[in-house]
């Protein structure tokens, strides 16, 4: 399926018990990297305390971008980052409703 509308995505991240300032610094810098790329319309980290998983949010123009920023070398450090830092991941990626029809938007 090619989504020609906004899609968001969301990673629940359980940090490693000890790792959590480590990773939170290093998600942070690659959130900022994902702001400045092409198509993004928003992306933050979402860092909760109390055993509570961690949200990776954002939200893109089209498929095309999201799929543009998966192929850069920064995602990919994501993935060598969560693998050292994170106990358990989980996520998904949606086409944005509208909140008022709650149809496609």
């Amino acid at each position: 399926m090619h989504w020609q509308t906004p899609i968001e995505h969301e990673l629940q991240i359980h940090p490693r018990t000890g790792h959590e300032a480590e990773l939170g610094a290093l998600i942070d810098n690659l959130v900022d990297g994902a702001r400045r790329a092409p198509g993004c319309l928003r992306c933050q980290l979402v860092a909760r305390e109390n055993g509570q998983p961690w949200l990776l949010q954002g939200s893109w123009k089209d498929e095309d971008a999201l799929l543009d920023y998966f192929a850069t070398p920064s995602l990919q450090l994501l993935g060598e980052v969560l693998l050292c830092h994170c106990r358990s991941l989980s996520g998904g990626i949606v086409e944005t409703l509208d909140q008022a029809t709650g149809k496609v938007a």
